[in-house]
């Protein structure tokens, strides 16, 4: 007999929600997982999700026990198609993990990252009984003109810089959540810059890597080498979200997933590591460079680069070169007195 669903996870085809999902799947609470993903039938979705899981290190005998029971066809922009789903009624927990993260403005950023998840959540709380809606944020929505480190809960409002119209996103979709839902056992948690498995390297994703490999390509970035950076695994991303969704009672709800200033990683520390994986010496010949000066490189790109697209990098630059000036940092204290291992 089949376990009556518990958790909902949105988002396990991505980068964070794939690796908790390939978390998942070695523990008990994977009998009672169902899975929200992008696909017409439930076939083709158990296969999109397996195909994740597969880069994520799951073994061949842990994937036969995905079933297509744990299948939910559909995503965030036609939650009118899926809410009614009957095995969403014993949903007791959710982790809201499912985004469109775009460095420019992708007409999807707000009709998914604002109303589908505010849509969702409203489904939710008036078909099951919610112990916990985790909502995957990002800590870079604390905005330009934030403190560092930024402390836990910190919320600048209406001042807010926002850095990208995804981070505005999310930073939106928390203040209405907390607005419109007031009983919603929200918990916000907030991760800082996801690269890379502590195991795994890129295997799974080399979303963000490849502006490092960038930065120590061009021997340029807008911070010096010594500066500090945020930066996280995404298996520790995904043990943090596990131990949130898991603890019996939480102290707070609102979490950074994060380094913090204790464990943050300097440009010259992440080129060392590189370094070393890949045989080769450290950088030499590093120079701290304006957003200008390097894009006045931009017909070096390919031959440094290889194949790429010149705006993306050059709006890459411009992201990740002004966050890095900034040397922000992001407090994990909560997060460590849950339990968490820095």
């Amino acid at each position: 007999m089949l376990s009556k669903p518990k958790i909902l996870i949105t988002g396990a085809n991505g980068f964070i929600g794939g690796a908790l999902s390939a978390k998942l799947i070695s523990t008990p609470l994977w009998k009672e997982s169902i899975f929200l993903i992008r696909s017409s039938t439930p076939e083709e979705g158990l296969m999109r999700l397996a195909n994740t899981l597969r880069k994520h290190g799951v073994r061949t005998d842990q994937l036969l026990t995905l079933g297509l029971h744990q299948i939910i066809c559909g995503d965030l922009n036609v939650v009118n198609r899926w809410i009614d789903d009957p095995r969403l009624r014993s949903i007791e927990n959710v982790v809201s993990s499912a985004a469109i993260a775009s460095f420019g403005n992708h007409p999807s950023i707000w009709p998914t990252n604002v109303d589908g998840v505010l849509n969702m959540a409203h489904g939710l709380s008036h078909r099951c009984k919610l112990r916990r809606f985790i909502h995957i944020g990002t800590a870079m929505a604390c905005g330009a003109n934030a403190p560092s480190p930024v402390p836990e809960g910190y919320d600048g409002g209406q001042e807010t810089i926002h850095f990208l119209e995804y981070t505005h996103s999310k930073h939106e979709v928390e203040r209405r959540l907390k607005e419109e839902l007031p009983d919603l056992p929200l918990v916000i948690a907030r991760p800082s810059i996801v690269v890379g498995h502590t195991k795994l390297g890129c295997s799974a994703s080399g979303s963000i890597f490849w502006v490092f490999r960038m930065a120590l390509a061009l021997k340029a970035f807008p911070c010096r080498i010594d500066q500090k950076i945020d930066v996280i695994p995404v298996d520790y991303c995904a043990d943090a979200i596990f131990l949130l969704l898991t603890k019996p009672k939480l102290k707070y709800d609102f979490y950074h997933i994060s380094a913090g200033q204790k464990s943050s990683s300097s440009f010259a520390q992440i080129d060392a590591s590189i370094a070393k994986a890949m045989n080769r010496p450290p950088i030499k010949g590093y120079q701290q460079k304006s957003y200008e000066q390097i894009v006045q490189m931009r017909d070096q790109f390919t031959s440094l680069l290889g194949a790429c697209n010149r705006r993306i990098v050059a709006k890459a630059i411009k992201t990740y070169g002004s966050f890095s000036t900034l040397e922000m940092a992001f407090d994990n204290k909560r997060m460590l007195s849950e339990g968490m291992k820095g």
